[in-house]
């Protein structure tokens, strides 16, 4: 039933449970008459009332896919197209990346030598490095719980002494936090399954939202397909690294 529309999601949930339309009316606000008329198709209830019909029902989020992808055409919401706006979101984020660290995990020294790398002026690597260093930190206060992180050791130990020195300390003091898990893949040789950088947001209001990164940007994921593949590809790249506290003895010898 993953593809039903959001009256027919609504009718079967109510019906399953042996509710009158009246009952359900009462649970989210509505008169029983209002709730016929979303069964029918006549119109959609507000997102609020949407949210609150999910959650009554108990579809984790399903009936409000369906309600999404009838008001707007796309499963998602306009905000979730921003990644900033994902980011401030979330309660849990997963960043895989088979090349570098992670951005939101990169020291200043790793940032401005990578955009330097990549033959962006000198006055823009400042304004970028200035609003992208500790981001993080703002994260965490704004409520994000944790973040996992899962990246080759090369990423770090191959850099020059004093920018090695520089982000080694800084993945040891974020992971010293309890909001940040890294797990480093050792063998070269174990292909991560992916081209560029992949990300898992976990929302504070349920479901979850990925994205990766392609040479043409980065590509926020709107098929239930899409995320189940990606989820199954975090799942596999945490498989092929070092736990959380091997990694950490790892960046502590090449600090």
């Amino acid at each position: 039933m993953d593809d039903a529309s959001f009256r027919t999601l609504l009718r079967s949930g109510r019906t399953s449970r042996g509710w009158t339309l009246d009952r359900l009316g009462r649970l989210v606000g509505a008169v029983g008459t209002t709730v016929g008329r979303w069964e029918r198709g006549e119109y959609l209830p507000p997102r609020e009332v949407a949210v609150s019909l999910d959650r009554e029902l108990g579809y984790g989020s399903q009936l409000m896919r369906a309600w999404q992808i009838e008001k707007t055409g796309s499963p998602l919401p306009p905000w979730a197209h921003d990644i900033a706006l994902l980011e401030e979101r979330a309660r849990l984020i997963e960043l895989i990346s088979p090349h570098l660290v992670p951005g939101l995990l990169q020291c200043t020294g790793y940032m401005q030598l990578m955009m330097g790398r990549n033959l962006i002026p000198a006055a823009d690597i400042a304004r970028l490095v200035d609003a992208r260093s500790r981001r993080l930190e703002a994260l965490i206060a704004n409520g994000l719980a944790s973040v996992t992180a899962v990246f080759p050791a090369f990423a770090v130990d191959r850099l020059p002494p004093d920018v090695r020195r520089e982000q080694a300390t800084r993945l040891l003091e974020l992971t010293g936090t309890g909001h940040v898990d890294v797990h480093l893949i050792m063998d070269e040789e174990t292909p991560i399954g992916l081209m560029g950088p992949l990300m898992m947001f976990h929302l504070r209001e349920g479901g979850a939202i990925s994205a990766s990164e392609h040479n043409r940007g980065v590509i926020v994921h709107d098929e239930a397909s899409d995320i189940g593949r990606l989820h199954h590809q975090i799942k596999a790249a945490l498989g092929r690294s070092l736990p959380a506290a091997a990694s950490r003895r790892f960046l502590e010898e090449v600090r």
